[in-house]
């Protein structure tokens, strides 16, 4: 017998299940039909998880779930081949190869073999993270053919509309079929398109670190799918590169920090208050390691200064006890190839814990750019008020306040407005 007992709960493991393999069997498929054909590839996939949806709640669940939904691709592959209109056309453009249907069923068994489904993840990767398209393209893309999420869900991510996502994945996959055959990229075209697949894993990682405007402070399903991709390009000799390793050890770094985040009534708990003793040892441990790999070959870049000073954070036994002064200088140094307001913000914090609020103030004042942004005035509020000057923190706290969206943000500025 295929099956186990029937369960009541098939949903989620169907769900939990399918959004591992989908990137895999689509990535696959897409390289077997062509990038043209990227649609009749996600079609395959969906149809079998409707399968699945469909017939595992009555006839039990495989034994080899994963075996059996990349059978059911399969003959759903071949099926559309035979049958759908873009698999007629798909059989004229390829006819040498397909000439016959041992040969069409030989063909797409090479393309799912269990060895070759991570190459095709990572050549899928880096077409959806082809320069000639803007980042917000490259990120959808990335989210609904390599990690499973349906567009409702891209849309809760980001906090947009349905439309929206929609109109962002027709824009990507018109630029998608003209990239015709799916290669990871040599060279210096490697190097430059690395670029944008880290940056796109971080933006994925950062929006499930600290959700904006979502009802949910932390996505740890898009945590988990950034480390995921991470964790894949290391995988391959070509992408198993100092930086992807650097930025894997980043968000260990601060994923370790997950638990202590958020209250059991899902508030905010900043570093200064987290219990230290919730923090993830062995994702600390593990980011150790791959920051030690990402200095093997000399060379750093803003990743690797990043995740030392989350290192720093990690490691120290508590938030008094951390080294600010070196914080500091590790901040000096990333601003060097990172000149943004944010990181400048970032270190006035840490100078304001090495030698106090008022330098910390002086230097957030040099700032320009993050008027707007509630964590900048959120932050002034903070170093005014440990400096004493109160009707000033109460300004900057209101102000915060009006631009914060997220609701666990909003609660935590108003504690701190009734605190003063």
């Amino acid at each position: 017998m295929e099956q186990q007992g029937a369960s009541g709960a098939v949903g989620p493991l169907v769900e939990n299940l399918f959004r591992r393999e989908s990137g895999r069997l689509t990535a696959a498929l897409t390289r077997f039909f062509g990038s043209a054909h990227l649609e009749l590839a996600e079609d395959v996939v969906q149809d079998t998880l409707l399968k699945a949806m469909r017939e595992w709640p009555f006839k039990g669940v495989p034994n080899d779930p994963v075996a059996w939904l990349h059978r059911v691709a399969r003959n759903g592959a071949m099926d559309r081949l035979r049958r759908d209109a873009r698999g007629a056309q798909l059989l004229k453009e390829q006819a040498p190869l397909l000439r016959s249907e041992w040969s069409m069923a030989a063909t797409v068994n090479e393309a799912l073999r269990p060895e070759s489904l991570a190459d095709d993840q990572l050549r899928m990767f880096f077409a959806c993270c082809h320069p000639s398209l803007p980042t917000e393209q490259q990120v959808a893309l990335v989210l609904k053919t390599l990690c499973g999420f349906g567009v409702p869900e891209i849309a809760r991510a980001f906090v947009t509309n349905e439309e929206t996502i929609n109109k962002r994945l027709y824009r990507a996959r018109e630029a998608f079929r003209a990239l015709g055959h799916l290669e990871i990229p040599e060279g210096e075209d490697l190097s430059a398109r690395t670029e944008h697949v880290l940056a796109s894993i971080y933006l994925l990682f950062n929006e499930g670190y600290n959700a904006t405007r979502n009802p949910d402070l932390i996505r740890e399903d898009l945590i988990e799918e950034a480390l995921h991709l991470a964790h894949l390009l290391t995988q391959h000799p070509a992408t198993d590169l100092p930086d992807v390793h650097a930025l894997l050890a980043l968000m260990l770094f601060h994923a370790a920090r997950t638990d202590a985040r958020r209250a059991a009534d899902g508030a905010i708990i900043l570093l200064a208050d987290q219990d230290r003793t919730q923090w993830d040892a062995e994702l600390i441990d593990l980011a150790g390691q791959h920051l030690v790999l990402a200095t093997r070959n000399g060379g750093f870049s803003s990743y690797h200064l990043e995740a030392a000073i989350a290192g720093m954070h990690a490691h120290a036994s508590s938030f008094a006890a951390t080294d600010w002064a070196a914080i500091v200088s590790l901040y000096d140094r990333l601003l060097v190839l990172k000149p943004h307001d944010i990181v400048r913000m970032n270190r006035a914090v840490a100078l304001a814990e090495a030698q106090g609020a008022d330098e910390g103030l002086r230097a957030l004042e040099q700032v320009r750019g993050l008027e707007d942004h509630h964590v900048f005035q959120a932050t002034r509020g903070e170093l005014m008020r440990r400096a004493g000057r109160t009707e000033e923190a109460r300004t900057a706290f209101q102000l915060a306040l009006r631009l914060a969206t997220a609701p666990q943000e909003r609660i935590l500025l108003e504690q701190r407005l009734a605190a003063l």
